[in-house]
């Protein structure tokens, strides 16, 4: 291919567009679902200790802390795994290349 004949596509700020694949577009989709799958429980979690109004019941706290901490830390362990994973499907995504156009 000779360089004089390949141009860059650019976008009407004068950025380069880079090459994103279906796989990367869908790799990223399946990161950010498995994030979202985490809502309905986080809403009962939320649920728990959104009433703060009626009078604080120790036994009923004592007896809920322990599920509600493995619930959280299961939580926070695939929500650290999956924001690394967006992390290092943002920084491939960042290195690809340019699209040229030959003319």
């Amino acid at each position: 291919m000779n360089e004089e004949n390949v141009k860059i596509m650019m976008t009407p700020n004068k950025q380069p567009i880079k090459q994103v694949s279906y796989q990367d577009m869908h790799a990223m989709k399946d990161t950010l679902e498995q994030l979202e799958s985490w809502t309905d429980i986080l809403m009962v979690v939320d649920k728990h200790f959104a009433n703060r109004k009626l009078p604080l019941d120790k036994k009923k706290i004592a007896r809920d802390y322990y599920s509600l901490s493995q619930i959280f830390g299961s939580f926070m362990d695939d929500f650290s795994t999956c924001i690394d994973q967006l992390e290092t499907q943002l920084d491939k995504l960042m290195k690809k290349e340019k699209v040229k156009i030959t003319q």
